[in-house]
């Protein structure tokens, strides 16, 4: 029975997520956790704790990374490979159990509702980072879809907004188990409620310091190519590309991940620089080879000047296959040749003075990895993808709505394009100005205002530090309490 309600537990967390965003199960979801493991705790039963969470830790991320299972089902020659995603739910599953065993057994005299959301908020940094990284899983998205709530990205970062949102979530536990109540209300008042008020102050603040400096015209164009369609020949994508590119009168021209169909030369960049009118920019992914390297790439071309940006992120077992020599039974998933790992800075300069961030397919979840000093003053983000290896339902889903987190988090807007969908026009603040739809070909034009955003990057990192000595704080009290 108490298998199935940790199973039951994992599964409806992931309705807090895209493309659900089912709230309230928060409130329900959390304290009950609280309330089983703080029984378990009470039991000293580590076993149990292990074996629940690895359950709860299965619910959760079978239904919300199930998406994982699509592109095993793009190519024919692949589908019977499918069940290998059930490797990386197993695999995170005990990653969340193994934390939570651990840190309940040394944290065993911590009030177990400060603890919950720290543990969590540990998994998903160790999750980012372990082995290639895969921050995929992060409770900032639960407020995704509220463009006022997520102004806690812009003044926090993703890691301290997830820890809040879950401690947040958490509160119904202080008053049904009504223990030591006066004590953890202040210390309530350090996690929460003066990061609070930080946030009002400093979204005050930040309403004046937004400046319009320049307008762009831009076009962005959503082919939706299928990766499978095999009536659809390179010689056809390229004639799409070329009559869309004539007949737009935009200043800033914008393609998917790896539309051009070419491995992109010298040749094809004329073509294209001929296409194009004075004073245009084009945005495209392609594949480059160089010195016989492949290359996942987005180009910058005028009709005078070449830019290019190489993925630095590279997906495992897509892009890649780890200790080929060893796993060389799975070329049929990955292909004969890896992908190569960009050297480029990330940072792209236009004419007037204007740069942006590029970006390719799920590098933008990476948020660590985006901002340094070269680019940190750049007026905004392009983030090219295809996202029809997600399949139709939740993860395109998932991946726009990440996109729109780091809109917020980094204060510069966001133009995101995919092969299939979503693409949209994102603004600093989240908020989403103009967007396609899911699986369809469009196209449309937006006049983005280029502003001068005050960035709270750095600030993110005082708050970690500022959380990490409270929380300390409070391990130090309760450890001396119970001496």
């Amino acid at each position: 029975m108490i298998t199935l309600i940790y199973l039951t537990l994992g599964l409806l967390t992931s309705l807090l997520f895209p493309p659900y965003f089912f709230l309230p199960l928060g409130f329900i979801i959390f304290p009950s956790l609280c309330l089983l493991l703080d029984l378990n705790r009470k039991n000293n039963i580590n076993l149990n704790i292990f074996k629940n969470f690895s359950v709860f830790g299965f619910g959760f991320f079978i239904s919300y990374l199930i998406w994982v299972k699509n592109p095993f089902y793009v190519f024919e020659e692949t589908k019977n490979f499918f069940l290998v995603f059930l490797l990386l739910i197993i695999l995170l599953s005990l990653i969340l159990s193994l934390i939570f065993t651990i840190i309940l057994k040394f944290g065993k005299n911590i009030p177990i509702f400060f603890l919950i959301p720290f543990i969590f908020t540990i998994t998903e940094f160790i999750i980012s980072i372990i082995f290639y990284g895969f921050p995929w899983f992060t409770f900032s998205l639960v407020i995704s879809s509220n463009e006022y709530l997520l102004f806690s990205l812009k003044s926090f970062g993703t890691l301290i907004s997830s820890y809040l949102i879950i401690q947040i979530f958490c509160l119904p536990f202080i008053f049904i188990s009504k223990v030591n109540l006066k004590t953890e209300i202040r210390y309530l008042s350090l996690f929460i409620f003066l990061p609070i008020i930080f946030l009002l102050i400093s979204n005050v603040n930040s309403q004046n310091n937004n400046f319009k400096t320049k307008t762009i015209d831009l076009e962005i164009f959503q082919l939706n190519f299928k990766n499978n369609d095999k009536s659809l020949t390179p010689e056809k994508k390229l004639n799409i590309i070329i009559n869309n590119i004539q007949k737009s009168t935009a200043d800033l021209l914008i393609f998917g991940e790896n539309n051009f169909p070419y491995l992109l030369d010298d040749f094809d960049l004329k073509i294209l620089k001929n296409t194009l009118k004075e004073n245009q920019v084009l945005i495209i992914g392609a594949t480059r080879f160089d010195n016989n390297k492949y290359y996942n790439s987005l180009i910058s071309i005028t009709t005078s000047k070449v830019n290019y940006f190489d993925k630095k992120i590279l997906v495992p077992f897509g892009e890649f296959l780890p200790l080929r020599n060893l796993l060389n039974f799975l070329e049929r998933i990955v292909g004969p040749n890896n992908f190569s790992k960009g050297n480029e800075q990330r940072l792209i300069n236009l004419s007037n003075n204007i740069s942006f961030i590029p970006v390719i397919c799920y590098e933008i979840v990476f948020y660590w990895k985006l901002l340094n000093k070269l680019n940190y003053n750049s007026n905004f983000i392009i983030n090219i993808t295809n996202d029809f290896w997600f399949g139709k339902y939740i993860g395109p889903y998932q991946h726009f709505y990440l996109t729109k987190i780091r809109a917020a988090e980094f204060n510069k807007p966001v133009i995101r394009v995919s092969n299939n969908g979503i693409s949209a026009v994102i603004d600093n603040k989240g908020s989403i100005i103009k967007n396609t739809e899911l699986n369809k070909t469009e196209k449309f034009k937006y006049k983005l205002n280029v502003q001068e955003n005050i960035n709270f990057v750095n600030l993110h990192l005082i708050l970690k530090i500022y959380f990490l000595i409270i929380f300390l704080f409070i391990t130090f009290y309760y450890f001396r309490k119970n001496v």
